[in-house]
């Protein structure tokens, strides 16, 4: 995926180190005895776990220090806004918008830095959700405060904050006037991270105008300032998108030359996340200057790294797995070596009389048939086990198998297409059948992509579930209808991979009819999870149809094929002139 307009207003800063890791930290919490330090260091293991993104495990930690403060407003509101960056790194705004809630009812009148800062963390949350105006109410909000408390970080943080609103608003001169404000103050106090990052979004805002060598220039500089920095994370990522534009205007020597520098300190530092889009970058950039041997070269490592990164995971949770299977079978056999014992002791104890010997001796046949059933029965359940988990692992392993070969083989491949058609349709600019034909393969390379990620899951979570929605419904954003997605679920739950892949079809499905039928302006997709059941609304306000007459297309039919799948149960409201309402109810 190439870095977006609000990179670096979105971006988690790459950490190299902490200063205490979080067993030493458990350790001290366990050790100290008064409410104050426990908290002091609760605080401290919050902040390491999420720096480290275990943010469920900071919110935990949190939630500690919530439990203790109870009548510590201050603190309760720091917490509170602590909580709410943790759910909104994790994707989980509406949660995130909570917290912030909580943390301004806590917030003392006369806190006027605390109140800005939250204002502006859900100032960015509604950017995220591309309210714009509701952001720039509260970046303004958050402003009055900063100015009050005499918070010039703060404020030039804001400007940052506002220019991205001001680009997405495409207010070019706002935007640029405030990013200039932003830069102006991390320049005098000599912050190279936050400079930086200004430049990079000077160099993005100079792109969208099309004012190439202006980018490229902050480009070079917003790199000059991550290395200043240390930061190799930024180095990298920044020098990415400063060859991509040097390849895109042409200068391909050059491009090579940032690429490969950045490709390098991913590889050093080990960013993942970063190196397939540089590995793509740079087959695009071999594939403009014609060699496109190299190019489908470079392709099918990108695909490879992708495949990489996405199995890390699952790579993690089978470890995990047949660690907890090997415990248990350790604790099986512990438990038959104390039952044979029992057996032997039962067996020396019987030699006083001869009816007790007698007894003994029926009493002792009847415990050990009951010994030797309920071991018969351990082994028997040990095995199922065992075979139930080895089937599960051979299962996923051929998910994966097959992933990989989609990603390796199939991915590559349709991206090479995709890249030569795309160089022949750029000398053919009127040759329409050729740019329907690169929509076509860009559309297949997306549909692969969904596809390769509900094979390689085990299980799915629901936020990430949206999440993933979110992502592949990005390209729609900005144009008709508005697309918004929303989680109302009381707490986190797990979908079984038949659910969560058709029900991901279900909603593609649905999503596709209103964009081509019905001349909607909105469109709206919520999830609503309770104990044991799943509602999902699919409304638009578009056209509707009258139902009476309109039969079901295969569209339709299969939507309800899958519902049936699934064991779910629908409906539909519609009129014509009066939008169309779809209601899922699933059992999760």
């Amino acid at each position: 995926m190439k870095f977006k307009l609000l990179f670096c207003l979105l971006l988690i800063l790459y950490v190299s180190g902490f200063a205490q890791n979080a067993d030493s930290l458990k350790k001290q919490i366990q050790q100290v005895t008064t409410d104050t330090a426990k908290i002091t260091l609760l605080n401290k293991l919050a902040t390491v776990y999420a720096q480290q993104g275990r943010g469920k495990e900071a919110i935990e930690a949190y939630g500690k220090v919530v439990f203790l403060a109870k009548r510590n407003r201050a603190l309760l509101a720091k917490t509170y806004n602590g909580i709410g960056s943790v759910e909104a790194d994790l994707g989980r705004n509406a949660e995130a918008l909570k917290a912030y809630q909580s943390g301004l009812k806590f917030t003392s009148e006369n806190d006027f830095s605390l109140k800005a800062d939250i204002n502006k963390n859900i100032g960015a949350l509604y950017l995220s959700w591309k309210k714009l105006d509701d952001a720039l109410k509260y970046d303004n909000i958050a402003e009055y405060f900063a100015i009050k408390g005499k918070d010039e970080r703060t404020v030039a943080d804001l400007a940052n904050n506002k220019g991205a609103v001001y680009e997405q608003k495409q207010q070019f001169d706002k935007a640029q006037n405030n990013y200039q404000k932003a830069l102006r103050f991390y320049l005098k106090e000599k912050i190279n991270d936050r400079i930086c990052l200004t430049y990079n979004n000077l160099a993005i805002l100079a792109k969208v105008q099309k004012q190439f060598k202006l980018a490229t220039d902050y480009y070079v500089l917003a790199v000059t300032f991550a290395t200043k920095a240390d930061n190799k994370w930024l180095t990298a990522a920044i020098g990415n998108n400063l060859g991509n534009l040097l390849s895109e205007t042409g200068e391909y020597e050059r491009a090579d030359i940032e690429l490969n520098n950045a490709l390098k300190l991913e590889n050093e530092i080990k960013a993942g996340e970063l190196i397939p889009e540089t590995l793509e970058n740079i087959a695009d950039n071999e594939k403009r200057r014609g060699n496109f041997k190299k190019a489908f070269e470079y392709m099918k490592l990108t695909a490879a790294e992708k495949s990489k990164f996405i199995n890390l995971e699952n790579t993690k949770e089978l470890t995990q797995l047949q660690e907890e299977f090997d415990a248990v079978n350790r604790q099986k056999k512990i438990e038959l070596l104390s039952k044979e014992s029992k057996i032997h002791q039962l067996t020396l104890s019987k030699k006083n009389t001869t009816i007790l010997l007698i007894s003994g001796a029926f009493l002792a046949i009847g415990f050990i048939s009951f010994l030797a059933f309920s071991r018969y029965k351990l082994r028997h359940e040990s095995k199922i086990k065992l075979a139930t988990a080895d089937a599960k692992s051979q299962v996923q392993e051929e998910k994966l198998r097959i992933s990989r070969e989609l990603h390796d083989n199939i991915g590559a491949q349709l991206s090479f297409i995709n890249g030569s058609i795309q160089s022949l349709a750029s000398a053919d600019i009127g040759n329409q059948q050729l740019q329907q034909t690169q929509q076509v393969t860009q559309n297949t390379i997306k549909e692969l992509r969904s596809t390769v990620w509900l094979i390689n899951q085990q299980e799915f979570d629901l936020d990430a579930f949206v999440v993933k929605l979110r992502e592949y419904l990005k390209p729609y954003y900005g144009s008709k209808p508005e697309i918004k997605i929303d989680n109302q679920s009381d707490k986190d739950y797990v979908l079984e991979p038949i659910i969560a892949t058709n029900l991901f079809r279900i909603i593609q499905e649905l999503v596709n009819n209103a964009l081509k039928y019905s001349e909607a302006n909105e469109l709206v997709v919520n999830f609503n999870a309770v104990e044991g059941s799943l509602k999902v609304t699919v409304v638009d306000d578009g056209i509707g149809y009258d139902s009476s007459t309109k039969s079901s297309g295969y569209g339709l039919r299969n939507i309800e094929e899958r519902i049936k799948t699934i064991g779910g149960n629908h409906k539909v409201t519609t009129s014509l002139g009066d939008g169309t309402r779809f209601v899922l109810n699933i059992p999760i």
